[in-house]
């Protein structure tokens, strides 16, 4: 077992702080990144504001010289405005990244959080590469001008971003022996599903309940993050994991009854199916 830290982003609640807790069961030391406290015995915590570059720049200075790996989990909702979106969900996990990647282990990954959310995401690829071309709030303002995302589709396309940007670290790592991935969750029992309520409506989460029985349950996520940072995942690269209990197979399987091979062809999405977290 390495000797070098997990970092771990929004280790104060959800999916972040199950990440940091299953990480502290098996024995590896964690290092907690939240803009506020983080209340779990054995981490060490370090504040951040990954909206903001300078705070980011000044966690990566107190961050060790060698870490066993970077899980991005952090993120807000589409609740919030549409450049605050952008900056949490993708400039700042990527300078964060970007910052830590000569520190990781060989062997050792980058696992970004994103959603299955990002499929909702209607930017073309052009946009999204010259979102990736961005740095800072003023490019995120310029972009917004061009673009005018409300604060939903901001969210979706900062998935969408992150999946993008992540592939292409993934690329760039494969010599020095390290992996990048994202994991992409469908609605969890998180403190801010009731913005993903308000963001996504209300109808489209419960239907995505509906077609699964329940909710997934933050630590069902932590698994699966967890295992991706491991080293028993050496083989897993430069790919997007769903994690959302079955949620897209039911609806190819709803797709597919409703109209079989042979037939008229695929139904085209609906507009309820692009309002669902999918």
């Amino acid at each position: 077992m390495s000797a070098a830290p997990y970092v771990v982003t929004g280790a104060a609640s959800g999916i972040g702080r199950e990440v940091a807790a299953q990480l502290l069961a098996a024995g590896h030391g964690v290092v907690a990144l939240d803009r506020g406290p983080v209340s779990l015995a054995g981490v060490t915590p370090v504040a951040v504001d990954l909206a903001d570059p300078a705070s980011v720049d000044a966690a990566l200075a107190a961050l060790p010289t060698e870490v066993a790996g970077l899980a991005n989990v952090a993120g807000v909702p589409g609740t919030c405005p549409p450049a605050t979106v952008l900056a949490v969900n993708l400039l700042g996990p990527r300078r964060l990244a970007a910052g830590l990647v000569d520190r990781i282990e060989p062997g050792g990954a980058v696992v970004n959080v994103s959603s299955v959310a990002a499929h909702r995401s209607a930017v073309p690829p052009e946009a999204l590469r010259d979102l990736l071309d961005v740095t800072d709030a003023d490019g995120v303002a310029a972009w917004l001008a061009v673009h005018g995302l409300e604060g939903p589709a901001a969210y979706d396309t900062s998935k969408a971003a992150l999946n993008l940007a992540t592939q292409l670290l993934a690329a760039d790592l494969l010599p020095a022996g390290r992996r990048a991935l994202t994991v992409s969750p469908g609605p969890i029992e998180t403190p801010i599903l009731d913005d993903f309520r308000a963001s996504m409506g209300v109808d489209a989460i419960a239907r995505a309940a509906g077609v699964v029985g329940r909710h997934g349950r933050p630590e069902e996520i932590a698994a699966v993050v967890v295992f991706a940072l491991g080293r028993s995942a050496t083989w897993l690269n430069g790919i997007d994991v769903p994690v959302e209990g079955g949620l897209l197979a039911a609806r190819v399987a709803a797709a597919h009854r409703a109209d079989p091979p042979g037939t008229a062809g695929p139904a085209a999405p609906t507009s309820s199916d692009r309002k669902d977290p999918s």
